[in-house]
């Protein structure tokens, strides 16, 4: 797998793979990533291909992705931190 390039659009760091004719795009954000995939024959096969699909539309559905993924992330953290909390023993 090679990196074919990479940019950034609205905080969001987008980098670009190619490995056996198939594209993958990962989309990072504050720590959070997603990775779409897309096989040849699929319509992007280079650079161009890929930021004229990142378009608004789908920039708003990835950061709408994002959102959820953090509200998710956090909520599960607290779960988290309520149950350590349990788990130690009273020291008098």
């Amino acid at each position: 797998m090679r990196i074919i390039g990479e940019f950034d659009t609205d905080n969001i760091k987008v980098t670009v793979f190619k490995m056996n004719e198939r594209i993958s795009v990962k989309f990072e954000y504050n720590l959070l990533e997603q990775t779409y995939k897309f096989r040849d024959g699929c319509g992007l096969n280079n650079m161009d291909d890929v930021k004229k699909y990142c378009n608004n539309d789908v920039m708003c559905s990835i950061k709408d992705i994002f959102i959820k993924m953090s509200e998710s992330r956090s909520s599960g953290l607290v779960s988290f931190s309520k149950v350590s909390e349990d788990e130690f023993d009273h020291i008098i």
